[in-house]
Order: structure tokens, then C-alpha cells, then sequence
């Protein structure tokens, strides 16, 4: 909450000490994590698919040390000690109900804050291109409550914060959050997919054919489906907001070392030198970790999702009878879509505190329900 809150208090400096209040709640939330890493005693989060990548960052900052390479290490490595910190601990149904509490009082607080900001014009901290992150998360675990117990409130509140990406004219966000409806694990029943799927892609082509997507999206102000392409940057009917841009800047060194990248950070230090400014982001986690970690890390960081992704699809297959497991896991496994995506048009890596720190705590959670034989005993899902 604390980069939100000068926007209700404007006593608050949006920075401090030369960092802004993103970066201090992502330290705090560093610190806090580490405070309880060491507490942890037992660990069931599956850290080792990850460790490659987290070795060879590692291994990479020692190697070429700066302090920005610190920070992004750092920064790429807080979700995951963050989903480690959170399998460590017992969670009771109270705690559940408890945390979903928080943050949907935090989700209905961002929101408030878009509210004012659209009406009164003013208002609203950080960046809005955060927001659909966030509401991605809530998004997912709507989603799967609908799809287990079929009541039309929750396809209500997932239609709210689907207004928030639309009005503000997000296109990933908007894309994300449909995908996150349309594919949800949670939606088991051939028949409900296809139902359910056409109203997720339905919301999408409504969105598509509004005058303001299309300005936004296209040059002449007018495109079809035909004119998408899943590579936007060699695509010359697409707005990409400079995002084809900072591709053609960064090229070069994409080219000069393929395959060990140039270096922790060494795209804000090349982009910097380029645009004579304090720096730019590629908006492109694939590009970003391409470019300063090369082919060989962006495979590891790809294989760590990849078995993630497995070891979580096995445990909602077969947890089934367990409602919490199954709601859960099934949220979790559809926003690795949502994190892909969000991936190729943002740097959503280095966002850990609107995105990645809640979605590998969800992680954490999932493995110790699993363990936790308090949850054996559950009924099965209705």
C-alpha cells in the first residue's frame, strides 16, 4: 500500500533518500523476507527448479558487480524467497479467509484511488499500468470461486476490475485479464469452457472495436484482427508507445553477446548512455534478461516457470478433493498466462510488489496446504 498512499496523503514525498516509495516497499518487503528466511525450518516451495537461474545471476553479479546489478538481483530474486517464506508457514482456513480479506481491502483502496483519478483528474500513485497487475491476481481467484460454486456475484466483481484496464486503456492489461477468464484451470467442464471462453473473448473483440483501442493500438486509427501479430515490433501498423524503439537501440548489444548477455543491468547503463537520461526500460522482460543475461539465462529463467508450472499442474490434478488445493492451484497455474504476457510488454519481473511477490506467495501457500494434514480432512469440492 505505501506507494499508493501520497495520493491520499500528499504530506507523504513520493521519494526518499533518492528512492521512490516503490523501491522502499520492495526493500521492506525484502527485509521481511529474509527476517523470516531465516525462521523458516521447514521448506516445501520447489525451489531447486529455480536454482539454476538464481545461481547463475548470482554467480553473474560477482563476476560484473555494480550497484544496479545488485538491485536487479535482488530484485529478481524476492518473489521466489518470498514463495520460499511462505510454504514454510501452517495456514489455517481462518488465515486464509483472513488474507483474502487484506487484499481485497487493498484491491477495493487501488480502486477508489482510479475512481478519483478518472473523475477528478488527479490523484492517482503510481503509474495506472500497474493496476491490471494487481487486479490480475484478484481476477484469478474471482474466477475460480465462480467456476466452483456458479455465483453470478463473482462474475460481477470480475466485471468491475475489468473496467479498470478498459477505461484506462491498458491493451496488455485488457488481453491478460481476458485471457486470465477465457483459459482458467478452475473451468474443467467442456461445455462451460466454450460458454464461458466466448464471453471472455467476446469482452475482448468489444473492447478491440472501440474507437479509443483502435487509436491507440493502430497508426491509421483503424485495424482488424488480420493486423495483429504476435512480434509487434515488426509490425509497422502497431503503436508499441516506443517500444520498437528501445528494440532497435538495443540490437546492437543483443548481437554483440548473444549468448552470455552484457552484464546484471547493463541495458539500463547502454540505454542510458543512449538517451542521455537517467535510463529507459526495454518494457520487454524478454528483451530486458536477453540483453543483460543472454540466451543462456533467459533459457534458465524460462525452465524454472516451466517446471514450476509442472510440479503445480501435477498437484492440482491430483488434490482434487481438497477445496482450498484445488482453488488455489488452479489460480495460480492460470496467471503463469497472465505473468508470460505481461512479460512481453512490461518489465514485470522488477515490479515485485504488484505482481510477483503475490503470485509466488501464492505459490508458497499452495505447497504448504498440501503438507497440511489439517486440510486432508476437508470436504470434497461441491
Amino acid at each position: 500500500m505505501l506507494p499508493f498512499l501520497p495520493a491520499v496523503l500528499p504530506f507523504i514525498p513520493g521519494q526518499f533518500l533518492g528512492f521512490n516509495l516503490t523501491g522502499w516497499s520492495w526493500m521492506m518487503m525484502l527485509f521481511v523476507t529474509l527476517l523470516n528466511l531465516f525462521m523458516t525450518r521447514q521448506v516445501v516451495f520447489p525451489f531447486l527448479v529455480w536454482l539454476p537461474w538464481v545461481v547463475y545471476m548470482v554467480a553473474y553479479l560477482a563476476i560484473d558487480f555494480s550497484f544496479l546489478g545488485l538491485q536487479l538481483t535482488l530484485q529478481y530474486v524476492l518473489p521466489l524467497l518470498v514463495g520460499v517464506v511462505a510454504s514454510g508457514f501452517i495456514y489455517t482456513e481462518n488465515d486464509l479467509k483472513w488474507l483474502f480479506k487484506w487484499l481485497t481491502g487493498l484491491m477495493i483502496f487501488i480502486y477508489v484511488l482510479f475512481l478519483w483519478a478518472v473523475l477528478f483528474g488527479s490523484g492517482f500513485m503510481p503509474g495506472m499500468s500497474v493496476m491490471p497487475m494487481l487486479f490480475s491476481i484478484t481476477v484469478s481467484l474471482l474466477s475460480a470461486f465462480f467456476f466452483s460454486t456458479r455465483r453470478k456475484v463473482y462474475l460481477v466483481f470480475i466485471a468491475i476490475l475489468f473496467i479498470a484496464p478498459v477505461v484506462q486503456m491498458t491493451r496488455m492489461g485488457i488481453v491478460a485479464i481476458a485471457a486470465i477468464f477465457t483459459f482458467h484451470f478452475a473451468n474443467t467442464a467442456i461445455k462451460s469452457k466454450i460458454i464461458y471462453g466466448a464471453i471472455g473473448i467476446l469482452a475482448f473483440v468489444l473492447v478491440f472495436s472501440s474507437d479509443r483501442f483502435q487509436e491507440k493500438t493502430f497508426y491509421n486509427k483503424q485495424g482488424t484482427f488480420s493486423d495483429l501479430t504476435l512480434n509487434y515490433y515488426d509490425n509497422p501498423d502497431i503503436r508499441s508507445s516506443g517500444r520498437s524503439t528501445w528494440k532497435k537501440v538495443l540490437t546492437p548489444g543483443l548481437k554483440a553477446e548473444p549468448v552470455w548477455g552484457n552484464g546484471p543491468r547493463a541495458d539500463n547503463k547502454y540505454l542510458t548512455k543512449i538517451t542521455r537520461k537517467r535510463g529507459g526500460e526495454a518494457h520487454n522482460d524478454y528483451l530486458s534478461v536477453r540483453f543483460n543475461y543472454g540466451y543462456v539465462g533467459l533459457s534458465l529463467l524460462l525452465i524454472g516457470f516451466a517446471g514450476s508450472f509442472i510440479s503445480l499442474y501435477k498437484i492440482s490434478r491430483k488434490y482434487t478433493d481438497y477445496w482450498y488445493v484445488w482453488l488455489l492451484s488452479n489460480s495460480a497455474l492460470t496467471l503463469y498466462i497472465a505473468f508470460l504476457m505481461f512479460m512481453y510488454t512490461d518489465n514485470i519481473l522488477k515490479y515485485t510488489i504488484y505482481f510477483p511477490n503475490y503470485f509466488f506467495a501464492l505459490l508458497g501457500i499452495v505447497y504448504s496446504l498440501k503438507k497440511n494434514e489439517d486440510f486432508c480432512s476437508n470436504p470434497p469440492l461441491q
